[in-house]
């Protein structure tokens, strides 16, 4: 059985400023992580979105056989990599 090593999605994130930081919060209104970096808060807030957009795209590259016109498998083992870092796997 696998287990899961990550916090499971999909949990929306919004990002609020209060002075000079920024709170990143779940739909739930739990604090999820504060800095002071409105660019980190950003990237913070859309890693869910990014991915999910990751797994679809890596999906439909593999489904079309996207390494036959790239002549590469680079681009899948690069996707399937950031997943498995974004899962705490690697």
């Amino acid at each position: 059985m696998k287990t899961t090593n990550h916090t499971p999605g999909p949990f929306p994130l919004s990002v609020t400023q209060v002075e000079d930081f920024y709170i990143i919060t779940t739909n739930q209104g739990n604090h999820y992580a504060k800095t002071f970096d409105p660019a980190a808060a950003r990237l913070i807030s859309s890693a869910p979105d990014l991915l999910s957009a990751l797994r679809f795209l890596l999906a439909d590259y593999i489904a079309i056989g996207g390494e036959n016109f790239t002549g590469s498998s680079v681009p899948i083992e690069i996707a399937q990599a950031a997943i498995l870092k974004s899962e705490g796997l690697k």
